[in-house]
């Protein structure tokens, strides 16, 4: 890839703080599985997924709002879901999706592509 390594090394941070917190608060153990593919020239296509609680349906319409969370006060925030999607999604150029089944657990798909846009370079207001 021909990419932006910082931000999705953010997204990845992201993502397992989020499962760790959510998905194995019951557990004293549990399996996360990063995969990697590459379905055309173009595209690469990352799976996180975890074998946790999964996501409530009436949570998973939400999860990327800002300020979202089930545990406020207990070490979430709110805000790691609603980062790696701007990252995902203005950074990267690519697009996130997650899939959840209560007792099972939740899949988080990156479809990025191989190389990413340049930045958009800001012009100054005042010349």
């Amino acid at each position: 890839m021909d990419s932006f390594p910082d931000c999705l090394g953010r997204v990845i941070t992201h993502l397992m703080e989020n499962a760790m917190l959510h998905a194995f608060a019951a557990r004293d153990a549990g399996c996360i599985r990063i995969t990697a593919a590459t379905p055309a020239d173009d595209v690469v296509v990352l799976s996180f997924s975890d074998d946790g609680c999964g996501i409530p349906a009436e949570n998973l319409a939400r999860i990327f709002d800002p300020f979202f969370t089930t545990r406020l006060g207990q070490g979430g925030s709110g805000l790691g879901l609603h980062i790696c999607y701007n990252l995902v999604k203005s950074v990267l150029g690519g697009e996130i999706a997650m899939h959840s089944v209560v007792g099972e657990g939740t899949v988080c798909a990156l479809r990025l592509p191989r190389v990413a846009a340049p930045p958009v370079s800001l012009t100054p207001l005042i010349p």
